[in-house]
């Protein structure tokens, strides 16, 4: 009891410190965000996420074994196999050497052919080169850095990797603060700080790494072929399902660039920013939730398996739904007042377009764990492979036969992610844990329930108050966020969870 007490207390305290370093992220990307369209246009914007998206092209190739090498160590970490897990990290790193040596080519040829694999126009081509130098160069750096943090996911201390990322967002933000204050602006400023900072934290990873896993060592001698055999043939369907997503939303920006405008792609750009961090933070709580769910698994342990699946849905219900509805309902006054040069209603339409597969799904979303813990991801991976496809077939013939344009790209793909959610990813989850198959359907009605109990929130507010400036966009976000707060808590915890939360409330209390 002890021991799952402690494993609590550390998942809480690594969602508590990814969510503090999302919000830093998100407050420095809104702040450089306005300032790049303000300073050098919506197409620099679009290009540095466009940059980006070519790195998850790339990624491709490496997801296969490194997806899954945490979940084999921490499998094996847990049953006290520690000459195996020695053999998947030096394994991993060796795999990840030989990764660089196949991509670096590949990315040099991208990067001196730039001009012709994009429409350019306005911007500056060697800027931008430079902007896609950088980002690959971060990529390389970043998958020895992923192998090394894998000793946090393994122990389950993933609050000192989100204090690390908390500590480079700070020094992100004060480095592009200085150059766009003093030198002349320039678009590969970003992607310049934010690879010198992965540089720069590379020994400070090793360093965490040696503290909490101090016997975890490379050695080329630990190589194991059939560690590359069960990382690759499991961590396929990693890739496959990558693939899917790339063509659900990772093609969006260069579907613009190529067949609207630059300026559309900078439009897209903009209005994926908010959900994008809304997106991360989904991220955030799967991959806090993600080492107890492995480890739960490892043990056997179905009834704190499902004990802790529901809490992250519960979690992930209240927590997203209040970000992606109280976001939408002001979008409108937001964007008036973040980019008064582009159109705000129609950035607010996009942005919904772009989000709206998590009105039905902030909770269930936490159930991906599970096929990485149960090593069973083909099903879930060919669903993504299949819905991506039709998504480019549909796009293109929206943006051929219609006038659509670029509503098409950002609609399509959230509406096929709903469909897939509900009709094979719900279902399939329910049917690993041996439930029912329409276990999960009452999570989906919850979250459904918490956007609901939101937007009336929302609409409340914006009966009293229209915000017409940052101090009351502030004060009218952080009511609707306490309305809705008070009433999921009245509406959507059971009797059990409301008394567990006011008995923890009176502890704090009585300390104090």
């Amino acid at each position: 009891m002890r021991l799952k007490k402690n494993e609590t207390i550390q998942t809480m305290f690594n969602l508590a410190s990814g969510i503090l370093a999302m919000l830093v992220n998100l407050c420095i990307t809104f702040f450089l965000s306005g300032f790049i369209v303000e300073n050098l246009g919506e197409e620099a914007n679009g290009f540095t996420q466009l940059a980006n998206n070519f790195v998850t092209y790339a990624s491709l190739l490496t997801v296969a074994f490194n997806s899954m090498a945490g979940r084999f160590m921490s499998i094996y970490y847990h049953q006290g196999k520690h000459g195996q897990v020695k053999s998947y990290y030096s394994t991993v790193l060796i795999c990840n050497f030989v990764l660089v040596a196949v991509l670096a080519p590949i990315a040099f040829y991208v990067i001196q052919n730039l001009d012709s694999l994009l429409v350019i126009e306005n911007a500056d081509v060697t800027d931008v080169k430079i902007l896609f130098t950088c980002v690959f160069f971060n990529f390389f750096v970043n998958l020895f850095v992923s192998a090394a943090s894998l000793s946090m996911f393994v122990t389950n201390t993933l609050y000192y990797q989100n204090l690390l990322n908390l500590m480079r967002y700070v020094l992100n933000g004060a480095l592009l603060l200085i150059a766009f204050s003093f030198l002349p602006a320039r678009i590969y400023y970003v992607s310049l700080a934010a690879f010198l900072l992965t540089a720069a934290s590379v020994p400070v990873i090793n360093g965490i790494k040696r503290h909490v896993m101090p016997k975890l060592k490379f050695s080329h001698r630990d190589f194991q072929p059939q560690a590359v055999k069960e990382m690759f043939s499991s961590g396929i369907w990693n890739t496959v399902n990558q693939c899917g997503n790339m063509l659900m939303t990772g093609l969006d920006l260069l579907l613009c660039n190529l067949f609207i405008s630059p300026s559309a792609m900078g439009l897209l750009s903009v209005a994926k920013t908010v959900p994008n961090a809304i997106f991360n933070m989904a991220g955030i709580l799967n991959t806090n939730f993600a080492p107890s769910v492995t480890i739960n698994w490892a043990r056997g342990d179905q009834t704190q398996l499902l004990k802790e699946l529901r809490a992250s849905m519960k979690v992930s219900s209240v927590m997203l739904s209040i970000s992606i509805i109280t976001f939408l309902s002001f979008g409108v006054e937001f964007y008036m007042l973040w980019m008064p040069s582009l159109d705000a209603k129609t950035l607010t339409m996009l942005s919904f377009l772009t989000c709206m597969a998590f009105i039905p799904w902030a909770g269930p979303q936490a159930l991906y764990n599970v096929f990485t813990a149960a090593n069973r991801l083909k099903v879930n991976s060919i669903a993504f492979t299949a819905t991506g496809v039709l998504n480019i077939f549909v796009v293109y013939a929206a943006l051929k036969f219609t006038d659509l344009g670029v509503v098409a790209i950002a609609g399509t793909s959230s509406a096929l992610t709903i469909i897939r959610n509900l009709a094979v990813t719900a279902p399939y989850i329910a049917k690993l844990l041996g439930l029912k198959w329409y276990e999960f359907y009452k999570d989906v009605w919850i979250s459904m329930g918490c956007c609901l109990i939101n937007f009336a929130a929302a609409a409340l507010v914006k009966q009293i108050y229209v915000p017409k400036n940052y101090i009351g966009l502030f004060m009218a976000v952080a009511m609707t966020c306490l309305i809705s707060i008070l009433a999921d808590f009245y509406f959507i915890l059971n009797k059990e969870e409301q008394n567990a939360i006011i008995r923890k409330i009176r502890r704090m209390l009585h300390r104090e």
